[in-house]
């Protein structure tokens, strides 16, 4: 025993000078931190240099002696290890140590700490779960706030919305909507507002073109079991009637009130194919009429409506033109240019060779000045991988050197991420800017997106110093590699205003940083976020196949349960949301009796077990969370 506490002994010993040198070094940061952040500043150096060496030998002579091994000490790290120096100082027979045993401070304060600024930033916890739950909102809840009533009754904690999309008229009506309702229902609920960010993006295709195809269900054989529903209505109605399994389509009148009883439609589709389609329903705003086969709609065509006596021709308004896009396959060319012009797809031989390689554009010019030859670049969310083979002033010559199997389509506003670049793009964009004056109004916290440096974060702090906008929480999102790689100095920075989180943004941090190293930088994110006492958001992709196809894979329960280590979890959009709100608020309450963070609670087993006094078993209780009840 004298020998191991004498090498555990130095050990600590060598870990306090550590912590020491780092808190020596990083002294000025730590005086710039917000008065109420300076001892989690403090904690955090102290965990970076804690961590700055391999402590595995530590741990498992610290374990030998049935002592802490440290796996859990992020939030009081100095705190543990002293109590650890007393514990092996009183093994090795100083009486002081024991007696300071009794006198140190409580080494759950770093933990309360987190706990509190949780509340701070997030707000209260719904009951029986310590993990919030962020829900990203759909533009229609601007329209359908009961949308909104069925998420905050599911245990919705925090609502997101993404300023990358819609308008500040529909961000205002959901945030009105949000506030009534939480009121309403004595749910309290934070409003969080992403900020775009500077994220390149794939520039505008060419259009496509302006048809619509409606289409029969049908079974395996091919024969129709439930005809398509077409709804016609005059191109004048501000809101299209909307009816379940039914396609809209826009004609060239001002009303049907003149209309004479319908009792069928003719036309010729864009492929020249006869149909006729049977009346099922018609009021002076619209047409109902049914078909059992595949019918194309084109823009300008003409529609013929029978009624007793004659054939009523009347013209398809202008449909919306449909989403093109550049097909690529593994070994392509391709041009990337920086001023957001229409994509052009490439020439081919009638050998199918490439002549004249295809183009894309993105809205920032700066990625073509900064990218370098070797140079990776990752498209639509990692679907494509291209090498940069030659740069020009003004555009970059890019290779595909991996792709789908068959090759895939490439559309327009789809992510672009260069992980091996060093973009020289503010943090804050025009528009950013422009949106905070909205965002300051209706929200409680915001999130910089795509942070890389110090200088990004310290951008947003001195717009919120502006009147009005000093109530707002931060939230970074660490999507990039370069904010990976930054962290410490990223949280330092960010901790110089008082309240604020972490978001881990698993989808373009994955994408950058590759898919086998994502699980480990999402721990050591986590690691230090519990360190510096500072909230995290697990993020992307939580329970996705259930909230888009109604139904959840077994790997996303997993990885639900594994996300209440988190202070909030954060939920996409899709058509069934509502379930997956459900389900993972009844995932959290569960794990939560099982687990807190890394640590382990020991409740009694959930499967049958013997009694000592009986030697019988005891029946399992019912579980919580039923999959067949979300």
């Amino acid at each position: 025993m004298q020998s191991i506490t004498t090498t555990i002994a130095h050990h600590l010993a060598e870990i306090i000078d550590d912590m020491n040198r780092w808190q020596d070094s990083h002294q000025l940061q730590i005086e710039q931190v917000a008065t109420s952040n300076q001892a989690s500043a403090r904690n955090l150096v102290d965990y970076l240099g804690f961590r700055s060496q391999d402590r595995t030998r530590l741990q498992a002579e610290l374990s030998a002696i049935g002592l802490s091994s440290l796996g859990r000490s992020e939030a009081a790290i100095r705190a543990q290890i002293n109590r650890i120096s007393d514990i092996i100082e009183g093994l090795q027979g100083d009486q002081k140590a024991v007696e300071r045993l009794n006198t140190r401070p409580p080494q759950d304060k770093g933990s309360n700490k987190l706990r509190r600024k949780s509340e701070e930033l997030f707000g209260p916890c719904s009951n029986q779960r310590n993990t919030r739950i962020m829900v990203t909102m759909p533009g229609s809840a601007a329209s359908s706030p009961e949308i909104i009533s069925q998420f905050l009754q599911s245990g919705m904690n925090v609502a997101r919305i993404n300023c990358a999309h819609d308008n500040p008229d529909i961000w205002r009506s959901i945030a009105m909507h949000i506030r009534r309702l939480s009121k309403e229902l004595d749910q309290p609920c934070k409003i969080m507002m992403d900020l775009a960010g500077p994220k390149p993006r794939t520039g505008p295709m060419p259009a496509g073109a302006q048809v619509v195809k409606v289409r029969p269900h049908k079974d395996t054989r091919g024969r129709s079991i439930k005809p398509a529903k077409i709804v016609f209505y005059s191109h004048v109605m501000n809101i299209p009637p909307s009816f379940p399994d039914a396609v809209s389509i826009p004609l060239l009148c001002d009303s049907f009130n003149n209309l004479p009883p319908i009792k069928g439609v003719k036309l010729y589709d864009t492929r020249d194919k006869s149909r006729k389609l049977d009346i099922i329903e018609q009021t002076t705003n619209y047409i109902i009429a049914i078909c059992n086969n595949s019918v194309v709609f084109e823009t300008a065509q003409i529609v013929y409506f029978k009624s007793a006596s004659n054939l009523l021709p009347i013209t398809v308004a202008p449909l919306p033109a449909m989403e093109n896009f550049i097909y690529l396959q593994e070994g392509d060319p391709l041009f990337l240019t920086g001023d957001n012009r229409t994509a052009s797809p490439a020439t081919c031989n009638d050998a199918g060779d490439v002549l004249v390689p295809a183009t894309i554009s993105c809205a920032v010019k700066e990625v073509i000045e900064a990218a370098q030859t070797g140079h990776q670049i990752k498209m639509d969310d990692g679907k494509f991988t291209a090498v940069v083979e030659q740069t020009f002033p003004d555009k970059l010559k890019l290779k595909i050197t991996e792709a789908p199997p068959l090759g895939a389509k490439l559309k327009t506003e789809k992510g672009l991420n260069f992980p091996d670049t060093e973009l020289p793009v503010n943090g804050l964009t025009s528009k950013d800017i422009n949106d905070l004056e909205t965002i300051s109004d209706i929200a409680d916290i915001v999130a910089l997106s795509f942070v890389n440096r110090v200088n990004d974060i310290e951008q947003l702090q001195q717009q919120l110093q502006k009147p009005g906008h000093k109530h707002l929480g931060i939230i970074l999102k660490i999507e990039t590699r370069r904010a990976f790689e930054h962290l410490p100095e990223l949280l330092l920075s960010v901790m110089q205003s008082e309240h604020v989180g972490v978001m881990i943004a698993r989808g373009d941090l994955g994408v950058e940083v590759g898919w086998r190293h994502m699980a480990e930088l999402q721990e050591e994110i986590l690691w230090l976020c519990a360190a510096a006492h500072i909230p995290s958001i697990w993020a992307t992709q939580v329970l996705e196949k259930l909230a888009k196809q109604g139904r959840p894979s077994r790997a996303e329960i997993t990885d639900a349960a594994m996300a209440q280590r988190a202070e909030c979890v954060m939920l996409n959009k899709g058509p069934y949301i509502h379930k997956a709100v459900r389900m993972l608020n009844r995932i959290i309450r569960t794990m939560d009796t099982q687990q807190y963070k890394k640590s382990a609670r020991l409740p009694r087993l959930k499967l049958y077990t013997q009694t000592p006094r009986a030697g019988r078993p005891t029946p399992r209780p019912e579980p919580e969370v039923s999959a067949t009840n979300m």
